[in-house]
Parts: C-alpha cells; sequence; structure tokens
C-alpha cells in the first residue's frame, strides 16, 4: 500500500536534469513515480517498458533535489539518462564491466554541507594523474579516472570552503556527492573607527571604545612594498600593486586554469612538461598548479614555476619561482622570483625578485628587489632594492640602489649608496643638485644645473653676454663634475664642460662659432640650509675657425693668457679665468 504525502516543486528554465522538485512517496509503482516526476518537472520520461522494470515497487523522499539525484537514487546505477529536447530518455546500462578496466567515471555534485547549496566552480583534480574537472553551474561535476594506480585519491578544492580529500577504493562508475563545509576562519584586523567617547556622572575620564571589523587582509611581502613620503599614496601604491599582482597571476591562463589556481593552494609537481599553448600542456588544466623541473613550449606555455630549465618559442609565464635558466623568443612573465638567468628578446616581467642575470635587448623590469646584473637595450624597471649593476642603452629606475652601479644615458633611483653613471642621473633623495648663477671672463651671466651624486655627476649650463660689445653672444654646454666634502659647510668642485659658442646672433648658424673647452675648481661655502656660494679658477681653452682674423682687435679676453694673446692666423686661445656663483641647493 501506498500514498503520496506532498508534493511540491520549483523550477525554473533550465537543463531538465538539473531542475529541483521535492517529492514524498512510499510503495508506489516505479511508474507511478515517473508520472509523478515528469508533473513536478515539467517534461516526459521517454523508455522501453521492458527495459525499465516499471512495476516495481520503490520509495523516496527528496526535498528540492535535482531531477538527476532523484534518478540516481531510483535506478542505482542501472539505467543511464539522456536529454533531447523536452523528453528525459531513459536506457538500460548495457556496458559491461571489464575485468581490468582502464577507467572508470565519478559524477555527482558538490555540496555546501552547511545549507545544502550545489557549488559551481569547484575544481575536482587527482594529484597522480592530474586528471581533473570543475562542477558545472549546477554543482554537478563528472571526472575519468583511471584504475591502475594503487590508491586513488580525490581532491576537491573551492575557494572560501575548507578542502577535502577522498579515497576510492571502489574502482566503478559511481555516483559520488561531495559535501565541503565553509571556511569561515577571517583575519580579525584592528581599526579605530570615530571612536566614541562616554563620560559618567561623577566625571570620570573618557573612555574610548575601540571598533573592529571584519576584513580581507592583503599579505605584502617587504621587499616589494612602495615607499613613497605620503603615507596615503603609498597605501594606494600598495594596493594597487598587489592586485596587479594577482591579476598577473590570471592573465596568461584559460578559464578553467584560472578557477583551478583560485581554488587550490596545493603544489602540485613534475619532473618535464610541454605545451602547444597556455591551454594545450601535458598538465593539461592543472598547469597553474604545477612547478615543473624542465619546460619547454613551442609557443607560448603557463606553469606555477620552473626548477631547472624553461624555453619557449614565444612567451613563458610562471605564476610562482623560477629557478635555473629561463629563455624566451618575445617574453618571459614570472609572478614571483626568479634566480638564475633570464633571456628574453624583447621583455622580462618578474612581480617578485630576481637574483642572477636578467637581460633583454629591450625592456626589463623587476617588481622586487634585485641582486646581480639587469642588462636591457632600452630600459630597466627595479621597484625594490638594487645590489649589483643596471646595465641599458636607454634608462634605469631603481627604488633604492643599496650596492653596484647604474649605467645608462639616463638614470634614476629613489635614493643610492653607490655613483650612477651616464648622461643624466638623478637621485631623488640623498643625489647631489645644485641650481647655479654665476658669472665670469667669458659670459658673464650663466645659469648652470647639476645633477647626480658627490662622486660623479652630470653638468647643464647655458651663458649670456646678450650683446655686450666685444663678447660673444652665449654658449650652451654639457658636462661632468665630481665633489668632495670638506666638512664644516665646505666643499671642493672640479667641474669640466664642453661648449658649443655663438660668435654673435647674427650668424649662429655659420661657421664662425666656437668650442669652449673648460676645467673649472671652486671652493663652496653653505650659507644656509638650501644656499651658498662657490668660487674658483678655470682653465680654459677656445678653438675655432678664423677665430683670430675676427677678433684680433676686440679685447675678448682681458685676462691670462696661455700660449700668447689672440692673433691674426691663431684658431686656438687658452687662458686662465676665476668664476663666482650662488647655488641653490638640493631639493629645488
Amino acid at each position: 500500500m501506498g500514498f503520496l504525502t506532498s508534493v511540491s516543486s520549483k523550477v525554473q528554465a533550465q537543463e531538465l536534469l538539473e531542475k529541483r522538485i521535492s517529492i514524498r512517496v512510499t510503495n508506489q509503482s516505479l511508474d507511478n513515480v515517473l508520472r509523478q516526476i515528469e508533473n513536478l518537472g515539467g517534461f516526459s520520461f521517454s523508455y522501453n517498458p521492458d527495459i525499465v522494470e516499471i512495476k516495481s515497487r520503490v520509495s523516496i523522499n527528496a526535498v528540492n533535489q535535482s531531477v538527476r539525484e532523484i534518478l540516481n537514487e531510483l535506478f542505482k546505477g542501472k539505467v543511464i539518462f539522456r536529454e533531447r529536447h523536452k523528453y528525459i530518455i531513459l536506457l538500460r546500462n548495457t556496458k559491461k564491466e571489464e575485468e581490468t578496466p582502464l577507467n572508470f567515471n565519478l559524477n555527482g555534485y558538490i555540496i555546501n554541507k552547511k545549507t545544502g547549496e550545489k557549488l559551481a566552480n569547484a575544481s575536482i583534480y587527482e594529484p597522480v594523474t592530474l586528471a581533473s574537472t570543475i562542477s558545472n553551474q549546477y554543482g554537478y561535476y563528472r571526472i575519468r579516472l583511471p584504475t591502475t594506480p594503487s590508491s586513488v585519491r580525490l581532491e576537491i578544492r573551492k575557494d572560501q570552503f575548507i578542502g577535502q580529500s577522498v579515497i576510492i577504493s571502489n574502482r566503478k562508475n559511481t555516483y559520488l556527492p561531495i559535501q565541503l563545509n565553509p571556511d569561515t576562519i577571517k583575519a580579525l584586523t584592528f581599526r579605530q573607527l570615530n571612536i566614541v567617547t562616554k563620560s559618567d556622572t561623577l566625571n570620570s575620564p573618557r573612555i574610548k571604545i575601540p571598533q573592529f571589523e571584519y576584513t580581507t587582509t592583503i599579505y605584502v611581502s617587504s621587499d616589494t612594498i612602495i615607499e613613497t613620503d605620503s603615507l596615503p599614496l603609498q597605501n594606494k601604491l600598495r594596493v594597487t600593486y598587489q592586485r596587479v599582482r594577482k591579476d598577473f597571476s590570471s592573465a596568461f591562463a584559460s578559464a578553467k586554469q584560472a578557477i583551478n589556481t583560485k581554488n587550490i593552494t596545493d603544489t602540485l609537481y613534475r619532473p618535464v612538461q610541454s605545451s602547444i599553448l597556455p591551454f594545450i600542456s601535458t598538465n593539461r588544466e592543472l598547469s597553474g598548479n604545477v612547478v615543473n623541473d624542465f619546460s619547454f613550449n613551442v609557443f607560448a606555455g603557463y606553469s606555477l614555476g620552473t626548477n631547472k630549465l624553461e624555453i619557449g618559442g614565444l612567451f613563458n609565464a610562471d605564476r610562482g619561482h623560477v629557478k635555473g635558466v629561463q629563455l624566451a623568443g618575445i617574453g618571459n612573465f614570472v609572478g614571483n622570483n626568479v634566480t638564475g638567468f633570464q633571456y628574453a628578446s624583447a621583455l622580462n616581467v618578474v612581480m617578485g625578485n630576481v637574483k642572477g642575470l636578467q637581460y633583454s635587448t629591450l625592456l626589463n623590469f623587476t617588481g622586487g628587489n634585485f641582486k646581480g646584473v639587469q642588462w636591457a637595450g632600452i630600459g630597466n624597471v627595479m621597484l625594490g632594492e638594487l645590489h649589483g649593476w643596471q646595465i641599458s642603452g636607454g634608462y634605469n629606475y631603481a627604488k633604492k640602489v643599496k650596492s653596484g652601479h647604474q649605467l645608462s644615458a639616463v638614470n634614476y633611483a629613489d635614493s643610492s649608496a653607490t655613483t650612477s653613471i651616464g648622461l643624466f642621473s638623478y637621485i631623488r633623495k640623498n643625489g647631489y643638485r645644485r641650481y647655479e648663477v654665476s658669472s665670469d671672463e667669458f659670459n658673464y651671466f650663466n645659469t648652470t644645473f647639476k645633477t647626480g651624486m658627490n662622486a660623479f655627476y652630470n653638468i647643464f649650463t647655458i651663458g649670456f653676454n646678450w650683446k655686450i660689445a666685444n663678447k660673444p653672444f652665449g654658449s650652451i654646454g654639457y658636462g661632468f663634475g665630481t665633489a668632495a666634502n670638506l666638512g664644516r659647510g665646505w666643499m671642493f668642485n672640479a667641474d669640466i664642460t664642453a661648449n658649443a659658442v655663438a660668435i654673435d646672433k647674427v650668424n649662429l648658424k655659420s661657421h664662425n662659432a666656437a668650442g669652449l673647452f673648460r676645467l673649472t675648481t671652486g671652493i663652496e661655502r653653505t650659507t644656509g640650509k638650501r644656499f651658498s656660494i662657490a668660487f674658483g679658477p678655470s682653465l680654459n681653452l677656445l678653438t675655432g675657425n678664423e677665430l683670430g682674423t675676427s677678433y684680433d682687435t676686440r679685447k675678448l679676453l682681458s685676462t691670462f693668457w696661455l700660449g700668447g694673446k689672440p692673433g691674426h692666423t691663431r684658431k686656438n686661445y687658452g687662458w686662465i679665468g676665476f668664476q663666482v656663483a650662488v647655488r641653490f641647493r638640493d631639493k629645488l
């Protein structure tokens, strides 16, 4: 005897097998139960009565379960299901059991144990064979596993849920629902927000009530924090850097690989992997979770890391660390640290630290510290501490130079303990900088900018005489210098400059021009926090076409001549001069 005690349903437009219904029957015939399921789900069953034992008596109690789960409970694996339009076709499972089958299938749902909710985008994988799958939008999964291993362990991972390991002892096709517990542990951080103060009737001291909140903690290593003088800007840059670093980790992954890297925190290891593209690899959908000893990528590859050697025809992308040698036809992209040799014909990007040699014909970028040699054809950028050399044909950028040197046309560092060598070097915090206004026997007015370090700095200078009689129109020059701190506000300078001289304004572009080479020594005395005065002698050489013919009657240089005064046939003049300057020091 059987009776129907309750029937309810709430279905939506979706896959028939995923429609959720509630049904409770006791000792009913199978055909009667199937009709009830049809009515609840809004579809029809199609089956051969000779195959399905429709007169058998069944009982079931299902609350808000999918049709697939209910059918699995009714038929116990003896029937398989197929969807076609508005029909669910029931077929006898005619597959014969092999004596030693090569593979078997597991299928089922990933379920929130606390709420009963089906969990989409959960990662299910076997760590030895790297077989893996991801639960669909209904929480359903299906994975094919080999029967040969003596022990098969299925790993289930989902972001914000506690992972689970399931030992599979039955090497047969099995319906296996899996439940996961939510990970309720959150980082508790302290933040003082709008402190509330109270005072009682006895006028006792106010009691501060601190406020607490749950928040998502961002872990930032000390070697990648970007320092600035402004705390709000520092925090903003830190958060931005971490977001870029996080996005970088999944930028080269397929959709399934990105889900796996988000869910799976375990590290898998393989001796060798090969790939054609990041999503066509011997490590399959788990590429982003595997560290390889050797990695060979025809066009591009994607992995968690490399321990010995990685070669890519175009690109190599590693989420974690790289050790050994990494070679790429175009670019290398590493989400964490590199130790060894890294080469790319165009671009190397490392979000962590580098120890070794990093070489690119175009650009190198390192987000952390660097120890070794960073060498690029155009430019190097390093956001941490430099212990070694930065060499490029265009520019170098380093946050802090602790040891070694920067060598490039343009160098920038936030601070430096050594000397940068180039055509223009700027050290923001502890560099040598002077803006100078001076006068000498050749130009009555000079403006000069000096930048670099005390041991070696660059000089940019412009001089004018305007329309003063028997004087050149002006000059523009470049040079190098060095400074020594004598103590108690005194400093010694030695500068060498080469200047292009315009003899007169009318013939600026004509052959009537000259070159001035000058060695200047000077003593600087600090007169205030930002100002100083300087003075000293100079050794000068003026050379050019027809200087003697043009200026033998002019008093061009009223000073101490070397090698004789200007004459009709002379084109080179030497003399000893003197310079007086006012300097604006350090920060401008």
